[in-house]
């Protein structure tokens, strides 16, 4: 699929292809790929490269254009199990244009996230920006999905919530190294001499810089947190099951305790003491329920 857009009053708008500044193409198929190469001079290996999810985040200088490999998080999906990935998207600013790559569609016409949009590099900018804002947003959903599965796992026996937490806590592992690599490629901007920017530009991209580094702060924070406590988590569930079984054995003695003596009675045999009255069956109960406050005081007293 691909889209076009244009600047217009310090806006994106959606624009044709003839007067498009902005070409987004989202996970492209055969087609768009041959046309792209042929048109942009871009290679199926840099094309590739910007949906390759093991690719670390990179800035590359060309003839023709810059390229900036950046990572952002992948939209959730129920299907995960609370395992949260990675995606990549490929930027690719000309003299007149972008070309972006992506396999999502980016919200570049939202007002919110995208205003001011001054020129190209400042729209690159706000790229930039976005992704660490989705990090960021990430990241408070991640603390939350912890903080309710802890509760349920201070009851639970089952090893579902624990799975649950395993996936979080690989989450964390890839979000620690997209974060950490988009932070080299912003460090490489501050530091560019190929592209110029602009004061504004400059300050906001001093922003998204200081805004990933708390974001990886963050990460690495909530990474440690939840590495440390899964041994923990793990006792909790595996003290609930002792406890559960604790019961279940303690209930079982209870119900076979009365249960022999009724059944020693209920015997076809000759006792010391049988009788042949209205009173042998009022005996029997009585013997059961002696036998049951006896255990019960000692349950308590034993406290098991």
């Amino acid at each position: 699929m691909v889209k076009y857009y244009k600047l217009q009053a310090g806006r994106i708008v959606v624009s044709e292809k003839h007067e498009a500044q902005v070409t987004m193409l989202v996970s492209p198929d055969h087609d768009e790929i041959n046309s792209l190469v042929k048109v942009s001079g871009l290679d199926e290996h840099t094309i590739s490269s910007a949906f390759d999810v093991e690719e670390l985040a990179r800035l590359e200088y060309e003839d023709d254009y810059t390229a900036i490999i950046f990572k952002k998080p992948k939209s959730y999906n129920a299907e995960d199990q609370f395992m949260f990935r990675i995606s990549s998207f490929g930027i690719f600013l000309y003299a007149d244009k972008i070309i972006i790559l992506s396999d999502a569609v980016l919200p570049l016409v939202d007002e919110k996230r995208f205003f001011r949009i001054t020129s190209l590099n400042m729209l690159v900018l706000k790229l930039l920006n976005y992704s660490s804002y989705h990090f960021s947003e990430h990241l408070r959903i991640i603390s939350r999905v912890n903080d309710e599965l802890e509760a349920k796992l201070v009851s639970s026996v089952d090893n579902k919530y624990l799975l649950y937490m395993f996936g979080l806590c690989k989450s964390m592992v890839y979000y620690l190294d997209a974060i950490s690599s988009n932070q080299t490629v912003l460090r490489k901007l501050q530091n560019s001499r190929n592209l110029v920017f602009t004061e504004p530009e400059k300050d906001l991209l001093d922003d998204i810089y200081i805004e990933t580094s708390q974001c990886l702060q963050q990460t690495e924070n909530l990474s440690n947190i939840l590495s440390s406590m899964m041994d923990a988590r793990a006792s909790i569930v595996s003290n609930n099951l002792n406890s559960m079984m604790k019961t279940l054995t303690v209930l079982t003695i209870g119900i076979m305790v009365p249960t022999f003596v009724v059944s020693s009675f209920s015997m076809n045999l000759k006792y010391p003491l049988y009788m042949e009255s209205d009173w042998a069956f009022w005996v029997v109960m009585s013997l059961v329920i002696l036998v049951t406050l006896g255990f019960l005081f000692i349950h308590k007293r034993n406290k098991w």
